[in-house]
């Protein structure tokens, strides 16, 4: 039985290792958490979401992150096979980014479906921004560190974690 237990804890590890290394070695699995923070918070603070459009919205979202980490999987994968060109391997990367592309519109359409509202755009996030001009700057500013984020690997400024 303990034996079990700990089979099962060193499983999520290893998971969670795997999740990590993800966000450590991909850019585009960090934009995709900052999109992921925007759109979560934008919809928390000016929409009024059903459980079921939260739904939609979560698995949208999932499945943006297990594409892209499925993607990765497969070009380490090829890579480990062979670093000399291949037509064969090429087809794999190509269709495996291709999925997370794909992906990625249909979670766009998503969004843009849920939350896309006139109303909501002109009146509350436009008077929001207008009468609160430190969260507009807030939001300007945050676009720097996001940026930073996506495009520096987080070992060049959380090396010190490790040491």
């Amino acid at each position: 039985m303990k034996n079990n237990i700990l089979k099962q804890i060193h499983s999520f590890s290893y998971a969670i290792s795997g999740i990590f290394s993800v966000f450590n070695s991909e850019s585009h699995m960090r934009f995709h958490l900052i999109a992921t923070i925007y759109v979560v918070a934008f919809a928390l603070k000016f929409y009024s979401l059903s459980t079921q459009e939260w739904v939609l919205l979560v698995l949208t979202i999932s499945s943006v992150w297990v594409a892209e980490i499925i993607n990765t999987a497969i070009e380490r994968l090829c890579d480990a096979v062979t670093k000399d060109y291949s037509k064969t391997i090429k087809f794999v990367k190509d269709a495996s980014a291709g999925a997370v592309l794909i992906t990625a519109i249909a979670a766009v359409a998503i969004a843009f479906i849920l939350l896309f509202d006139l109303d909501v755009f002109s009146s509350m996030i436009t008077y929001f921004f207008e009468t609160d001009i430190w969260a507009l700057i807030v939001l300007i500013a945050s676009f720097v560190p996001a940026a930073l984020f996506i495009g520096i690997k987080p070992e060049r400024y959380l090396g010190f974690i490790k040491k």
